[in-house]
């Protein structure tokens, strides 16, 4: 009778098996791993609709071991954002990013493990959002300016806003999970945030003007800031890992089930 093949923790085959996982329950979007710990690009893992990221400042590609300082966890890597060097991850305008036809919303879910080491200003985790020159804005997913956890969907052509916004503020230098799952009823939006599994928010909005639904436009995807390469706002100052986007509200119980897989990953 064949012998069972353990797997060691942390092995190639270990990893790509639980972010196979991963993939099953966001079942299509983007999902980022960091598996990169050098060069110019990061790669999307598995999962339709996924681009390219790039290390970059306010003015140029920069590589990932001079900027972001990779670390590699249980398969994983996690980068270093250091917004006073205005250090992020640059996307594309890609029409799977945007979640609004200017007429009505779609369920959207994103999220990553972040470990902040300053929530005393608002910090972007993934947004496409942008205020530099024409203001093109859809959503920004971040934290406020006491910690907390927010999410805001823009209607440009409205000049007008639904926000989100937790209860707890993330706890400095410690790793959290972090999720934002929008059910797409612009309407009444419900805009769940969760903090490592746990619901953070009962999911209403506040409105700001007239909100009738996001647009898809230029703007390209930033991890880690919001704004355009030239001139980021918001960036992170801290660690991120595993950032994703899911083109569905996730359940409670599918945020949940990232959480478990993803924390074996991250080796917590």
């Amino acid at each position: 009778m064949p012998q069972r093949v353990k797997v060691a923790r942390g092995s190639i085959f270990d990893t790509l098996l639980f972010l196979d996982q991963i993939a099953t329950v966001l079942a299509g979007g983007a999902l980022w791993p960091f598996l990169e710990s050098h060069g110019k690009f990061v790669h999307p893992y598995n999962l339709s609709g996924g681009a390219l990221l790039q290390p970059a400042d306010e003015a140029a590609i920069l590589a990932l071991e001079a900027e972001h300082s990779p670390v590699r966890h249980n398969g994983v890597q996690s980068y270093y954002f250091d917004s006073a060097n205005n250090n992020h991850l640059r996307g594309t305008d890609i029409a799977g990013y945007s979640f609004g036809n200017a007429t009505v919303d779609s369920p959207f879910s994103v999220g990553a493990w972040v470990m902040p080491f300053d929530i005393t200003a608002a910090h972007s985790i993934l947004a496409k959002y942008r205020t530099s020159a024409v203001s093109a804005r859809e959503w920004d997913f971040r934290i406020n300016s006491s910690g907390i956890l927010q999410v805001e969907f823009y209607d440009e052509s409205a000049t007008a806003s639904e926000i989100g916004t937790g209860t707890a503020a993330l706890t400095p230098w410690r790793w959290q999970f972090v999720c934002m799952s929008y059910d797409g009823g612009e309407t009444s939006p419900v805009a769940v945030l969760y903090i490592n599994g746990a619901a953070d928010n009962a999911g209403a909005t506040t409105e700001t003007g007239s909100y009738v639904a996001m647009e898809n436009t230029a703007t390209p995807l930033l991890v880690g800031a919001r704004d355009l390469t030239a001139g980021p706002a918001q960036e992170w100052e801290g660690r991120l890992a595993l950032p994703f986007i899911c083109t569905k509200a996730l359940t409670a119980a599918e945020v949940a089930n990232l959480y478990r897989l993803s924390r074996v990953l991250m080796a917590l």
